[in-house]
């Protein structure tokens, strides 16, 4: 059944199919540009929305994948596609049946390592769609 509050913990992403280890927060955003017109008719600036771009961004404990985990991607995972530059397919879901699903293709556009003392390491990723991000429900 569909979630009629979503449950944060639920909502993560997915790299190539795979859910990234221990993530502990995710974001996507959208934009809009907005194309400004003025005209010798207009005291002001009009604007026409034009095309639109996604990115998302992740937080997650740097960890090693347990032995026999193919559900999970890690962060070294993820660096190493981000290295070689290649493109990944990303999801944006529950994967609770009746939810919402986005999905897309992006590059990974930054990864980092935060250690502070008396904490774990955190690891961020952030990515920028590569065309359009479709919206669907998960089956």
């Amino acid at each position: 059944m569909a979630s009629e509050i979503y449950n944060g913990k639920l909502l993560r992403f997915k790299f190539n199919e795979k859910k990234f280890l221990h993530a502990t927060s995710c974001k996507l955003d959208f934009a809009t540009k907005l194309e400004e017109i003025a005209t010798k008719d207009t005291n002001g600036t009009v604007v026409i929305p034009s095309n639109y771009s996604w990115t998302g961004s992740t937080e997650a404990l740097l960890s090693n994948l347990p032995t026999g985990d193919l559900e999970h991607v890690t962060f070294d995972d993820i660096l190493k596609l981000k290295l070689a530059g290649t493109q990944i397919d990303v999801d944006f879901t529950t994967d609770v049946t009746g939810d919402i699903i986005y999905t897309g293709k992006a590059f990974i556009e930054n990864a980092g390592i935060t250690s502070t003392v008396g904490e774990s390491v955190k690891v961020t990723v952030s990515f920028r769609g590569n065309g359009d991000l479709t919206q669907d429900t998960v089956s």
